[in-house]
């Protein structure tokens, strides 16, 4: 949780805005699919995560 905001701002790159109405009436799954992904690319939140 701590690098929640990262979260937000990878997938709002991407044009997932987490907050909108659309996006939270999806079957989290598939925005669960889409978070991991995160760590799969070269993203800040991989950065964070990976940091030594």
């Amino acid at each position: 949780m701590s690098n929640w905001r990262l979260v937000v701002a990878e997938l709002a790159q991407r044009g997932i805005d987490l907050y909108d109405p659309v996006i939270l009436a999806r079957p989290w799954p598939g925005i669960r699919t889409v978070i991991f992904s995160l760590y799969d690319d070269s993203t800040r939140l991989r950065a964070a995560l990976t940091r030594r």
